[in-house]
C-alpha cells in the first residue's frame, strides 16, 4: 500500500508539474509548453454532459414562475434602446426575441439559459483540453461545469448574468487560445467578444482590465505589439459605444444605480469569500483552488498564467469593491478547467478502488453529489411551500422573488376592478418597484389592467402616466409619499403569497390614492428611484 507521504509527493508533483510525472515533465532540450494530444477530444461524453445539464434546466424551467429580473426586462424589451438606466441593452434584446420565438412562455423563455449552462459546459472541456488535459480530464472539466450550483442557478433564468457568463468563458478560451498558438490575430475576436460581451453587463471590464494587467507584467507582454490588438480594441470600443453614448445623453444614470449598490458593499463583502465555496461546491472548491496552484507553479502551465493570475484578479477586485458575490462566477470556468489537469493525472497513479472502479468515476460521483447537495439552493426543484419550512432563499435570492407574481397582479385587478366607472377611467397604476411593474404589463392585459408605472429605473423614463388621470392604485409604495402627492390614500389590500413564504413581496400594501394635488410632469420628478 502507498504511503501517506507518497501520495502527497505524487499529488504535489502532478500540481507544480515536476518531473514525478513523466507525462507532465519536460524533456531534455524540449520546450516546457505542453504538448499537444494527437489522441480526439470526448466530444460525445462532453456531449451528454451538456445535453444532461440542459434537459435539467428545462425540467424545471416553468416549476415557480418568472424572476423579478425577467419580467422587468420584458417590459424593456417593448422599449428598446441602446442602453438602460441599470443595463446595457442585450438582456432586453434577448428577452423580446426569446419571448416572440416562444410564444411568450415561460419554459420557452427559458431554452436560452439552459443553452447558454450548456455553453458553458462546452467551453470549460475545450479549455482544458488546450491546457493539456486528456479525455478523461476534459470529462471532468465539462462535469464541473454542469454541477457547479453557481451556474445552474445563474443559467435558469434569462438575466443578464446568463450572457455574461458565456461572454467571459469565451473571452477566457480566445485568450487561452492566443497563449498556445502565440498568433496575435485572436485579439481581433477578443475585442469582438469582449465588446459584444459590454453589451450584455459591464462586468467584462473587471475581466479586461485584469487581462491587460497580466499580459504587460509577464512574458506575454510580446504578444501586445501587434495590429491586431489595435484591431480588436477598435472592433471592443465600436461595440460598446452605443451604450456608452446612451448613458452619456442620459446623466450617467448607471452612477446613481452603483452609489445605490455600494449601500450593500459590507454585507456582500462579509458573505463573498463563504459564497466563493458554496456557490461553486464543496468538490470542486479543491478543484478551482488546485487549478489556480498549478497554473502559478507548474513549468507546464507557465504560458497560460496572465489568464490565472487575471481570474484571480477578477474574483479579488469584486471582494475589494463590494461585488455581489456571483459576479466573478465565469472565472472558474478556466480555473476548473486548469485544476482537471493535474486532477487527472493524479487520479491516473491512484489504483482502481476493489480492483475495479477507477479513482476517476469516484471523482465524477463526488462532483454529482456536490452538485445535488446544493440543487435545492439553485433550481426550483422543491415545492414552492418548502420555502416556507427550508428558507433557501437566503442562499438564492430569486427562489422566493419568482413566484405568486400572478396572484399579485390578481389582486390589483380585483381592486381595479372595484372602483366606479368614472374614477377606473381616470386611475393609472404605480407600482414601487421595476418587477411588480413589470409583472403587471406581462399578466395585466389579460386582467384589463392598463401600463404600470413606476419610478423605479428604467421605468421611470417610460413615465410619466397619462395627464388625464387623477388618481392611482399604488402597490407597495410608501404611504407618507403618496400623501405628498395626492389628496386621499387609503389602503384597500394587503397582499399574501398563499404560501407563507416569505420575500419582497410577502405583505405588500395596496392603497387607492385620489386627487393628484399637481400635474404629472410636475410630481413625476419625485418618483425618480435609481437604485
Amino acid at each position: 500500500m502507498e504511503s501517506a507521504a507518497g501520495t502527497s509527493a505524487r499529488f504535489s508533483s502532478a500540481v507544480s508539474g515536476h518531473p514525478g510525472d513523466a507525462r507532465l515533465s519536460p524533456q531534455p532540450g524540449s520546450s516546457s509548453q505542453p504538448r499537444p494530444r494527437a489522441q480526439r477530444a470526448p466530444w460525445l461524453g462532453i456531449g451528454l454532459i451538456a445535453a444532461g445539464a440542459f434537459a435539467l434546466e428545462m425540467a424545471v424551467s416553468a416549476r415557480y414562475g418568472y424572476a423579478r429580473d425577467e419580467l422587468y426586462f420584458l417590459s424593456a424589451g417593448h422599449h428598446l434602446a441602446f442602453g438602460y438606466v441599470d443595463q446595457p441593452p442585450l438582456a432586453p434584446l434577448l428577452a423580446r426575441i426569446t419571448a416572440a420565438v416562444t410564444g411568450n412562455t415561460l419554459a420557452g423563455f427559458r431554452v436560452l439559459p439552459a443553452l447558454c449552462l450548456a455553453a458553458l459546459v462546452v467551453l470549460t472541456a475545450a479549455m482544458s483540453r488546450l491546457l493539456g488535459a486528456g479525455r478523461t480530464g476534459q470529462l471532468l472539466a465539462a462535469l464541473a461545469a454542469a454541477t457547479c450550483g453557481e451556474y445552474l442557478a445563474a443559467m435558469h433564468e434569462l438575466t443578464t448574468t446568463t450572457p455574461d457568463f458565456v461572454f467571459w468563458a469565451v473571452t477566457l478560451l480566445l485568450v487561452t487560445r492566443l497563449l498556445a498558438s502565440g498568433d496575435p490575430r485572436w485579439w481581433a475576436a477578443i475585442g469582438g467578444c469582449i465588446g459584444a460581451a459590454s453589451e450584455a453587463k459591464w462586468n467584462i471590464v473587471f475581466l479586461a482590465a485584469a487581462l491587460a494587467a497580466c499580459f504587460v507584467a509577464t512574458d506575454a507582454r510580446r504578444l501586445l505589439r501587434s495590429r491586431y490588438l489595435v484591431l480588436g480594441c477598435a472592433i471592443a470600443a465600436a461595440l460598446a459605444a452605443p451604450d456608452v453614448i446612451w448613458q452619456a445623453a442620459h446623466g450617467w444614470p448607471s452612477f446613481d444605480v452603483f452609489r445605490s449598490l455600494q449601500g450593500a458593499a459590507g454585507h456582500n463583502r462579509a458573505v463573498f469569500w463563504p459564497g466563493q465555496v458554496l456557490f461553486t461546491g464543496l468538490a470542486l472548491t479543491p478543484l478551482w483552488v488546485t487549478g489556480l496552484a498549478w497554473s502559478l507553479r507548474s513549468a507546464a502551465a507557465r504560458r497560460f498564467r496572465p489568464v490565472a493570475v487575471a481570474c484571480a484578479i477578477a474574483i479579488a477586485l469584486q471582494f475589494v469593491l463590494g461585488g455581489k458575490a456571483y459576479y466573478p462566477g465565469a472565472a472558474y470556468t478556466f480555473l476548473f478547467a486548469a485544476g482537471s489537469v493535474p486532477l487527472e493525472r493524479w487520479l491516473a497513479a491512484r489504483k482502481p478502488l476493489a480492483s475495479r472502479i477507477r479513482p476517476a468515476a469516484l471523482m465524477g460521483t463526488a462532483m454529482l453529489a456536490s452538485g445535488a447537495i446544493i440543487l435545492p439552493a439553485a433550481l426550483p426543484v422543491l415545492p414552492a411551500r418548502a420555502l416556507h419550512a427550508v428558507p433557501l432563499q437566503k442562499i438564492n435570492y430569486d427562489l422566493a422573488e419568482t413566484i405568486a407574481w400572478p396572484r399579485q397582479v390578481a389582486l390589483v385587478a380585483h381592486e381595479y376592478d372595484s372602483l366606479p366607472g368614472p374614477l377606473r377611467r381616470q386611475t393609472t397604476i404605480l407600482a414601487g418597484n421595476y418587477g411588480e411593474a413589470g409583472a403587471i404589463d406581462r399578466y395585466g392585459p389579460g386582467l384589463g389592467l392598463p401600463q404600470a408605472y413606476s419610478g423605479a429605473n428604467n421605468f421611470w423614463l417610460w413615465g410619466p402616466p397619462p395627464a388625464a388621470d387623477s388618481a392611482a392604485i399604488a402597490v407597495n409604495m410608501d404611504p407618507a409619499f403618496l400623501r405628498r402627492e395626492f389628496t386621499h390614500v387609503r389602503l384597500v389590500a394587503t397582499f399574501r403569497n398563499g404560501l407563507g413564504v416569505s420575500d419582497d413581496e410577502q405583505g405588500a400594501q395596496i392603497f387607492l390614492a385620489t386627487g393628484l394635488k399637481s400635474s404629472w410632469a410636475r410630481a413625476w420628478p419625485a418618483f425618480r428611484d435609481y437604485s
